[in-house]
């Protein structure tokens, strides 16, 4: 381990030194101090420690170990940028800006990840490390050209999705891209290994399918539970209406700080671009702060399939609410306008 450190030490300052950097440069230009880029370091030191105690890295292909060494770094510099554009944003409206460059800057990485990934090799921390490929030398060299192609085809399509940063569709399959440039390589490894069984060129590999099939169902799970789950209750007293959530803080609003209320059955906001800058959202709900070209800064708690919509005028700020569908979001309207 020491010897690998000791290798690409100048590399390893350098790629440190430049994940600091949103640090100064948020002093400067942002009057205000941004720590994330220390927790990134830690992982990104944490990384190198793995790869280099791994053994088999000791004469890993040099293009393998830089690509561990600037994974970090283009992540930092890739989300101090976000960062700057949310704030830069604010006032000049052009939301849009931001999704382009979170979709360019995973897809340009997946392009450089596609690229290295044919000359990594065999080792327990960099690369597609599935039991049958780790101990079959002919798979892994197998499993990772096919990998890289992959990986660059999905990079592509990524950067294609940022030429349409404001369609829902376009996140929905940026999500997919990323499942797929992680699943699609196991699953051609293992026919692969399949395949090679019939051949005579492999021996069988005890793979410990309690424990593999377990946490493929938990992450399915997971996921499942990010991309589908929310739901939200309105609570009405005598004087406000309280908005109770599971998954983010509640909105409460009094009704004497109320001065325009209107329902419609189209959101006014869809056509202009718009993105949350904070707070809880997918593929079912819409919760917490947001920022567009006709409302400017204003919060939102709706259901994302629904298209009708109940805005508020609350103390000169803009609040968006909605039921799951048009019914419950007409009842939503009538309740608050008796008290109103």
């Amino acid at each position: 381990m020491k010897e690998c450190m000791k290798r690409y030490k100048g590399s390893l300052i350098l790629s440190s030194l430049v994940i600091l950097l949103p640090i100064p440069v948020s002093l400067l230009y942002w009057d205000s101090l941004w720590l994330s880029p220390l927790g990134i370091l830690a992982v990104h030191w944490l990384c190198i420690l793995f790869v280099c105690r791994d053994r088999k890295n000791r004469e890993q292909h040099p293009k393998a170990m830089q690509l561990a060494l600037w994974a970090c770094p283009v992540m930092s510099l890739l989300f101090g940028t976000s960062r700057e554009l949310i704030r830069h944003q604010a006032t000049t409206g052009s939301i849009s800006v931001l999704m382009a460059l979170m979709f360019w800057g995973f897809g340009l990485l997946f392009l450089l990840m596609g690229n290295y990934l044919p000359k990594v090799r065999p080792n327990r921390t960099i690369g597609i490390k599935v039991k049958w490929a780790l101990e079959n030398e002919e798979n892994w060299n197998a499993t990772h050209r096919f990998a890289g192609r992959i990986w660059v085809i999905c990079g592509l399509l990524c950067m294609a999705c940022g030429l349409f940063p404001d369609a829902p569709a376009a996140t929905i399959l940026f999500v997919v891209l990323v499942l797929a440039a992680a699943l699609i390589p196991c699953a051609y490894s293992y026919r692969y290994y399949k395949a090679q069984l019939q051949d005579g060129r492999a021996v069988p590999t005890k793979i410990r399918w309690k424990i593999v099939l377990p946490i493929a169902a938990l992450t399915v799970g997971f996921l499942a539970y990010v991309l589908f789950s929310g739901s939200m209750e309105i609570v009405y007293g005598d004087t406000s209406f309280t908005v109770e959530t599971g998954s983010w803080g509640d909105l409460t609003v009094n009704y004497a700080d109320i001065q325009d209320i209107h329902y419609y059955d189209q959101d006014p906001s869809d056509s202009f671009s718009g993105m949350r800058t904070n707070g809880f959202g997918n593929l079912r709900m819409a919760l917490g702060t947001f920022q567009n070209d006709l409302y400017g800064s204003y919060t939102r708690y709706t259901y994302v399939q629904c298209d009708a919509c109940v805005v508020l005028t609350v103390d000169g700020e803009t609040v968006v609410i909605n039921g799951p569908d048009p019914e419950a979001t007409q009842a939503i309207y009538q309740q608050i306008l008796e008290h109103v």
